[in-house]
């Protein structure tokens, strides 16, 4: 329309009515350029390691066939085609357990250790060692001062 009009008005003036950018009218996209060699090429090294190369080792195994190539478009075409690293999907199945240990535990021993029996109140702990290259365990329980040991 502003085109149509060019003759009559001035096609900024039409431009500020219509509060459009002047420059939306001289825009023309490029068309798609569809490079079938490389689509190609970006499958068949996807698919030679096995669905685990992303965009980075890609764009290295594609230089070395002569391909000069950014890994967005790698990543495009990758998206084009649903190829997805098989690292991207075990990231994403990643399961976090909570970081706090919010259980509610009765304090029955009220600090008072004296004039219980024995083995009644007990404090442990476990840890590892390695020794001679292997790992051996040692935990330690903690009798109202005295110490019992276990270890393999």
């Amino acid at each position: 329309m502003i085109f149509e009009n060019a003759h009559k008005y001035s096609i900024s003036a039409m431009c500020k009515a219509l509060k459009i950018a002047r420059s939306t009218l001289y825009h023309k996209p490029k068309p798609q350029r569809i490079d079938t060699a490389l689509e190609n090429a970006v499958i068949e090294e996807f698919r030679s390691s096995r669905n685990n190369y992303g965009t980075r080792k890609l764009k290295v195994m594609l230089n070395r066939r002569k391909f000069r190539v950014s890994r967005r478009r790698i990543g495009k075409i990758m998206t084009k085609y649903g190829l997805v690293s098989n690292y991207t999907l075990r990231q994403t199945k990643k399961k976090h357990s909570p970081a706090v240990n919010n259980d509610e535990t009765a304090n029955i021993v009220q600090r008072e250790f004296n004039g219980r029996s024995r083995y009644e109140v007990v404090v442990s702990d476990l840890t590892y060692v390695k020794i001679a290259g292997q790992w051996r365990y040692i935990c330690l329980l903690l009798d109202q001062g005295k110490s019992i040991y276990f270890g393999k």
